[in-house]
């Protein structure tokens, strides 16, 4: 009963607004009356700011709904875009009552219990959360980020609120005729789910934090997981300056250099090693020391990549940097879902401009950020749907690059980033012998290939017995039985070739044993007699022809 006079009263609340900005007529869905507060402001503003202002009125929610539009230029009009890049997070700091209860509720114990000190006034205030500086019993300092009471029941109430008007939107106003309110509605609720939950947002903290333990140019903060839950999050404090700061009190060139080539390394590198980047390294969370060391916090909002996309993304590098509009024509297919046909030259003609463009990159042409979103638009307009994260991936390197730029406005990014996509398909194509996973892999094709002429005996045995669901004749076929005996002896002679190679190479590896001429010997004799093998199977093939 109290949920739905919850629901009842945020309904009011949201039709309200809604009739101050001009959009009255939307709330004939809501089975509810608002009145209205006077003459619609904003009302000759153009709509995508309307909208923008809307949201900002509407609370966290809303909020969050728009800045994650502004990284989908695939959801929404592009003027929608640039309008919610400029939404602005209005909060007001929540009472210290509040903020000691979540804590008790969320750790079992007051604040004053759980830490040697705790700031009541908190350090930085936000539409899901604030942070309050602590220390610990134990000495260590630390940033303590607590969510805003009740946020979850309220993004879940503006979320169903959102489902319900979602057919007015769709059918009755000119947003619904450009976009897909219902898919909007189904990314936002998965990310913002994930984002209201700590637990995951200290894990992340963990992958990059582990990433960086030993790099001096890198600071990530240590999780502090026996003060973490859902909704409160403990971590190291770690203190640096904005950029704008740092600009002015450092006039070394060489330092801001050392800034921008160590704000590049903190987003790429574990992005082309791993698979995972930061998702929102604005100033506020990608800070800076005195020395240049660049200091990254707040994990929320994480993108993650496949092994696939993340050779993608360095082969597109590498592309762009030798102007291969061909090899940027497959990259972009091979990234993306076709779902129409393409006009080869018109595609042809929009990424060759897209690559002459590239060229400028260094010499103060199109930056590098504009230019995956340059390849995202292209996508879009040839209808090939990119994945969710090549959208956010996108905004990350021209939030990154806009600021690597402002250290240092001659950087060369190419310089930067074409080894980390060299070194990353290096390692891709060479395999690691001191993992696990090359050994279980080996294992696997290893037994696939000794399982090969068993399994096949079956199936020709199966097909014989008629066992299968193609019923099929035959007569006469001990052709196909001397072929098969023989494929299979050859296939046999190539598993023995290829387990002596393995092998040879492994006793190689570990160096061990007798030497011969500075090797191994069983290994070169292994090396040795699988030449011969191979040769012969070779003139066996090209005397058969078979």
């Amino acid at each position: 009963m109290v949920r739905k006079i919850k629901s009842f009263a945020r309904y009011q609340e949201i039709a309200g607004i809604l009739i101050r900005h001009g959009f009255g007529y939307l709330i004939d869905n809501f089975e509810t009356k608002a009145k209205q507060d006077g003459i619609p402001k904003n009302i000759k503003n153009p709509l995508p700011k309307r909208v923008r202002l809307l949201f900002e009125d509407l609370g966290p929610t809303f909020v969050k709904l728009g800045q994650l539009l502004s990284m989908r230029p695939d959801l929404i009009p592009e003027e929608y875009v640039k309008e919610f890049e400029n939404l602005q997070d209005k909060v007001e700091e929540v009472d210290y009552t509040e903020i000691e209860q979540q804590i008790k509720a969320e750790l079992g114990d007051s604040p004053h219990r759980l830490f040697r000190e705790f700031s009541c006034t908190p350090l930085a205030t936000a539409s899901i959360g604030q942070v309050h500086k602590a220390v610990l019993h134990s000495g260590e300092t630390v940033a303590v980020k607590v969510q805003r009471p009740q946020l979850p029941q309220l993004i879940s109430g503006d979320i169903a609120i959102m489902k319900n008007i979602a057919p007015v939107l769709q059918e009755k106003t000119i947003v619904g005729k450009v976009c897909d309110v219902e898919e909007i509605i189904d990314v936002f609720e998965r990310q913002i789910t994930k984002e209201i939950d700590y637990n995951i947002e200290g894990l992340n903290t963990d992958c990059f934090f582990r990433q960086f333990a030993d790099d001096e140019e890198v600071s990530v903060p240590k999780v502090f997981w026996e003060y973490t839950s859902e909704r409160v999050i403990t971590m190291e404090f770690l203190q640096g300056m904005r950029v704008e700061e740092f600009l002015k009190v450092t006039k070394n060139i060489g330092t801001r250099e050392r800034a921008a080539r160590n704000l590049i390394g903190a987003v790429f590198e574990p992005l082309l090693t791993k698979g995972i980047f930061h998702g929102d390294p604005h100033p506020g969370n990608a800070m800076f020391d005195a020395s240049g060391k660049v200091i990254m916090l707040d994990f929320g909002i994480t993108g993650r990549l496949d092994a696939k996309l993340r050779n993608q993304i360095s082969q597109l590098i590498l592309a762009l940097d030798d102007r291969d509009i061909y090899a940027v024509m497959e990259i972009i297919k091979d990234t993306g879902n076709v779902t129409r046909r393409i006009n080869d030259q018109h595609f042809y003609e929009d990424v060759a401009e897209l690559v002459e463009r590239a060229n400028g990159v260094t010499t103060g042409g199109m930056e590098l950020g504009q230019l995956i979103y340059g390849m995202l638009k292209i996508s879009l307009q040839h209808g090939i749907k990119m994945p969710d994260n090549m959208f956010i991936l996108g905004k990350v390197v021209m939030i990154t690059e806009s600021m690597a730029r402002k250290l240092a406005p001659h950087l060369d990014l190419t310089e930067i980033l074409q080894p980390l996509a060299l070194s990353h398909l290096r390692d891709a194509l060479q395999p690691d012998f001191n993992t696990g996973q090359f050994y279980r892999q080996l294992s696997e094709a290893i037994r696939g290939l000794f399982a090969l002429p068993r399994n096949l005996a079956q199936a020709v045995q199966s097909l014989a017995r008629g066992d299968t669901r193609i019923t099929f004749y035959h007569r006469n076929l001990n052709w196909l039985y001397e072929m098969l005996d023989e494929s299979s002896s050859r296939i046999s002679y190539s598993l023995i070739i290829a387990s002596l190679i393995v092998g040879s190479a492994l006793i190689m590896h570990t160096g061990k044993g007798p030497l011969f001429l500075g090797y191994p010997a069983l290994g070169t004799i292994g090396f040795i007699f699988s030449t011969v093998l191979g040769i012969w199977i070779v003139f066996e093939l090209l005397r058969t022809r078979k």
